[in-house]
């Protein structure tokens, strides 16, 4: 299981030049806090609204950005940063909406019955968006016809020789081309147990992901709060 956010990627959001280290960050970890805060009952603009405040929160926090793992997991900190920005959101009377489980008037989230506790959401929504951000690491540096043979075969389960067929592809070169991209999968999410839950596990992320449009959305948010 992907558990530990990257030391590294910490130390560089330390540095504000460092560019390619939000735009990692952003990529990573918006899904997370977008789909946790549609699961809490706020709106699609809301939860983009939410997006912005975090991130601009981390920015602002970028000084103290020193990982020490003796201090708590970053993202039991990025929760609490989440929790109290829809919080704040649903006290404003222009955006306030009942929260899957109802919304008390001090802002507390209170999860709706028979769903999971709101921590247990927030894991599921972190480990998705580790894994789809993993699994768009893969296809930037993989051969393009080798990834998609590697998504039509094992995250759309679509035969060898089906995938052939719509790709120009032999069977041997789909099998080839799906070893190589899985090998490299492995590698960088190696805390997965067997090849069948990591594949699992990018099926479901990727499914879940909020979608392109609204990262673009998102994007020019940031953007232009960021100029």
């Amino acid at each position: 299981m992907v558990t530990a956010t990257r030391p590294t990627l910490l130390g560089r959001l330390r540095d504000a030049s460092d560019t390619m280290a939000w735009d990692e960050f952003f990529a990573c970890y918006w899904p997370t806090i977008y789909r946790y805060a549609r699961h809490r009952g706020v709106s699609e603009h809301t939860a983009e609204e939410v997006v912005q405040d975090v991130m601009l929160t981390v920015f602002e926090k970028r000084d103290v950005f020193c990982y020490d793992p003796a201090r708590g997991r970053f993202r039991d900190w990025l929760r609490r940063v989440v929790s109290n920005s829809i919080a704040q959101r649903r006290r404003q009377p222009s955006q306030r909406v009942r929260g899957a489980g109802g919304e008390s008037g001090d802002g507390r989230l209170e999860p709706a019955d028979g769903e999971p506790p709101a921590d247990a959401t927030w894991e599921t929504a972190f480990e998705q968006a580790l894994v789809g951000a993993l699994v768009d690491a893969v296809r930037r540096e993989s051969n393009p016809r080798d990834f998609v043979a590697f998504e039509l075969t094992m995250l759309q389960g679509r035969s060898p020789a089906e995938v052939a067929r719509l790709t120009g592809m032999t069977r041997n070169m789909v099998y080839k081309a799906r070893r190589k991209v899985l090998a490299r999968l492995r590698e960088l999410g190696g805390g997965y147990a067997n090849d069948g839950r990591l594949c699992n596990e990018a099926r479901s992320a990727m499914r879940s992901h909020p979608g392109r449009a609204v990262e673009r959305s998102l994007t020019a948010r940031i953007e232009r709060t960021m100029v």
